[in-house]
């Protein structure tokens, strides 16, 4: 009787899970491919497809035709990795060696990314759907525009301190601003930077920017490598990527009269007063415009973004809606009339990710990453022992760099031992920072002084925390597994392909011979010509020398003395055996006879007397001369066909199944 419930039991579970499959409770995730027992889900193709081209949105656009190819590829991948492991490559102990080696850099890339880069990437895709207008009042550190961190900077911080209590106690912000700012625009433009987005400041003064509200004011003075800023947020809106135009203006002579201004200005009134009758801006711009650009383009002026047009006409088309046309705006140019054809939007995150990556990595990447060191220190509690750092640095000799040998021997053992910082549950002496020092490529020929140090320690802390953190990788991020596994597939993969392939290549001199054999006509060398040449940069003395070999004069000594061509005077002008299409004096030569000497000809940007001293006409060449190109063509040759007849025998021996129809909804989900 048991017995019998547990097979109904069994029953009911397996014919319930098909009923749930059946209403859509538990999906069983689709296949492109099976390959033996392992499943290549439409994800996983989609994720490993998006990433080998350029991102989900470059590959979306690519034609099922080049899905089905890269499949093939991933089928034959999978296939070879699977052999690779049943033939225990993985357990070799060369490649252990080799995952081992690489493990804290590919953890190190895979955290790098995660906990800096993906986040930084997010926020800078984020901060650039919105634009601010900010004004502030730079105050220089004493080194100059681009004051050294090391300058004395306490006098800077006082002066931008006042600068502060001034305009919390009243003072207007142009008369403080033209004062006490250091930035040369201010006598222009008062402080005033206008809208800008993410991407267009040092990141200090971006977050600083980004932290406040409208109308809000740095409380304290932000630091960035040019100095001191006190920071007003002015406004802070929504923001577009471009601005489509159409365009009518009528240029000002700065020299014009008031009254010929005038009547320009009427003029464009009537326009103007067309336009809101409903009168064609095409029309009006070919008839009455002076911007010939967009006069020829029936008055479009193409795209703009912020900030790239006169300030007054950027002030209206970022602010108007489709359709708009403005009043006569006038600018240092003339009066313009401006319609606004288009408004773009910032773009969805994946189809500019590979541009915001460029300009991550150029402006904020190393800012982040020593913020996120910074984060790490207090998560592990990092303490830097000062004593043993003033020791470091008390005994060190600054005559010395860390490429002198013994640059160490000031140290006793005493001093080695020495904690000289330490985090988590890691102690880190002065004798385990001098090793490092020692064997790192990257400490050679540092100087021993306290700032050279200090950014020594600096560097050491960074790579022990970073080392640290990626030890623990997996604990943290379980999906790095399949990072991992993707590397470790790719160093089998190498391994297979070495053993099942490469090592198996058969290129002895009888199998290259046969080839040569019967593919000689392929290896020929075209019609060739031997000639010197003299060539000097003057006409005069080129006639002069030719004068000179008629009266009698021997060519070689002529070349060896005169010939200005580099590294040919010791060659006395011999260019050797060449092909008759190597270049013009070439063809010419070839169409001379033996022995026989030009005139002058002008050839690169001076003048050439060649003289013929041999021909080749095309010919097969010789076992020998064809050796390297035969050796290629049989070693492409047998890669192919030994890479072929393996995939064939791994298909046979796991079979592989290709779901086409799973396949055609990649990307279209």
């Amino acid at each position: 009787m048991k017995k019998n419930i547990v097979f109904v039991l069994i029953a009911f579970i397996f014919s319930g899970c098909a009923f749930l499959k059946n209403i859509g409770i538990i999906e069983e995730k689709e296949y492109v491919a099976k390959v033996g027992k392992e499943i290549i889900t439409i994800d996983e193709f989609e994720k490993s497809f998006a990433k080998n081209n350029g991102g989900f949105a470059k590959a979306r656009e690519k034609s099922f035709e080049d899905r089905k190819n890269y499949l093939d590829l991933l089928i034959k991948f999978k296939l070879k990795v699977l052999d690779a492991r049943e033939k225990k490559f993985d357990k070799d102990p060369n490649v252990q060696k080799e995952i081992n080696d690489y493990y804290t850099t590919l953890a190190l890339s895979y955290l790098t990314k995660k906990e800096v880069i993906d986040p930084g990437l997010k926020q800078l895709y984020e901060r650039r759907k919105e634009e601010i207008r900010a004004r502030h009042i730079l105050i220089e550190l004493p080194g100059g525009f681009h004051g050294s961190p090391t300058s004395d900077t306490s006098k800077a911080y006082e002066r931008a301190k006042k600068v502060i209590e001034l305009l919390n106690a009243g003072a207007p912000w142009d008369s403080v601003a033209l004062e006490f700012s250091d930035d040369p625009t201010v006598i222009f433009n008062r402080g005033d930077l206008y809208y800008f987005t993410a991407g267009m400041m040092v990141p200090e003064f971006e977050d600083a920017c980004y932290s406040m509200k409208v109308g809000e004011r740095t409380k304290e003075p932000v630091r960035t490598k040019f100095g001191y800023h006190i920071i007003e947020v002015l406004d802070r809106k929504p923001r577009v990527e471009m601005v489509r135009i159409s365009h009518i203006g009528r240029r000002v002579d700065p020299k014009a009269s008031p009254e010929d201004t005038l009547k320009l200005y009427n003029e464009m009134k009537a326009v103007l007063d067309s336009l809101r009758a409903g009168f064609d801006f095409g029309e009006l711009a070919r008839r009455h415009s002076d911007d010939k650009f967009s006069n020829e383009r029936n008055g479009d002026a193409g795209y703009y973004e912020r900030g790239r047009a006169y300030r007054e006409i950027d002030r209206f088309m970022f602010s108007a809606k489709v359709g708009d046309i403005s009043d006569i705006i006038r600018t240092r140019w003339g009066y313009h009339i401006v319609k606004v054809t288009e408004i773009v939007p910032v773009k969805p995150f994946d189809e500019i990710v590979e541009d915001l990556n460029k300009l991550y990595q150029s402006y904020r990447l190393e800012y982040d990453f020593k913020n996120y060191v910074e984060r790490l220190k207090k998560e592990y509690n990092y303490k830097l022992n000062q004593q043993t750092f003033d020791l470091f640095v008390s005994k060190a000799d600054t005559s010395k760099t860390t490429s002198h040998q013994n640059w160490d021997s000031v140290y006793t053992k005493e001093d080695r031992a020495k904690i000289l910082f330490e985090f988590a549950n890691q102690k880190i002496t002065l004798d385990s920072a001098i090793n490092i020092i020692k064997r790192s490529s990257e400490f050679s020929g540092r100087k021993l002084d306290p700032a050279s140090i200090k950014g020594i320690v600096d560097r050491i802390t960074e790579m022990k925390l970073t080392e640290y953190r990626a030890r623990n990788v997996e604990k943290l991020y379980p999906e790095f597994k399949n990072e991992l596994k993707e590397f470790v597939d790719g160093i089998l993969l190498y391994h297979a392909e070495q053993k099942m392939v490469w090592d198996k290549v058969n290129l002895s001199e009888e199998k290259l011979r046969d080839y040569y054999e019967k593919n000689k006509e392929e290896y020929r060398f075209p019609d060739r010509v031997r000639f010197s040449e003299i060539w000097v940069a003057s006409e005069s003395l080129a006639k002069d020398i030719y004068s000179r070999i008629n009266s009698g004069a021997s060519f070689d000594s002529l070349a060896e003395k005169y010939t200005e061509r580099p590294g040919m005077k010791e060659k006395k002008g011999d260019w050797g055996l060449v092909p008759s299409t190597e270049n013009e004096i070439a063809w010419k030569a070839w169409n001379m006879k033996v022995n026989e000497i030009s005139e002058p000809v002008k050839f690169q940007g001076g003048y050439s007397i060649i003289k013929v001293t041999g021909k080749e006409p095309s010919r097969v060449k010789t076992f020998e001369e064809a050796f390297s190109e035969v050796a290629s063509a049989v070693q492409e040759q047998e890669l192919k066909r030994l890479e072929k007849e393996w995939v064939e025998n791994l298909k046979k021996k796991y079979r592989v199944v290709v779901n086409e129809k799973a396949l055609e909804k990649a990307f279209n989900r």
